[in-house]
């Protein structure tokens, strides 16, 4: 069976282990970014989440997996992320809904 991978600080991802995913403390953007290449090359996840939070900084490495079948990487909030801002992760969504749809069907003032 495929695995799941969460990767981010600890306030976002200690209730992940619940659930039985593997779960990647990162500390700092350096931490997350060894975490996402090492799980990215492992056959065995599927998927990954990554908190928004270092997913912002890492998004140039994400890009170079959105063209594979597997592993899907997707953008979880972070405990600490600034109420009321458009999360990286939603503004990927808009992105990729106004890509397939031509415009912006999700934010409309």
């Amino acid at each position: 069976m495929k695995k799941i991978g969460i990767i981010g600080d600890r306030a976002t991802v200690s209730g992940f282990i619940a659930l039985g995913y593997t779960v990647f403390e990162a500390e700092n953007t350096a931490d997350a970014k060894e975490a996402l290449l090492r799980l990215a090359e492992d056959e065995e996840y599927a998927i990954i989440f990554i908190v928004d939070r270092y997913a912002r900084e890492l998004e140039e490495e994400i890009n170079k997996y959105s063209g594979r079948k597997a592993p899907a990487i997707t953008v979880l909030p972070d405990a600490l992320s600034r109420e009321g801002e458009l999360s990286f992760g939603m503004m990927r969504i808009k992105r990729n809904v106004e890509r397939a749809v031509g415009a912006d069907i999700l934010f409309r003032d």
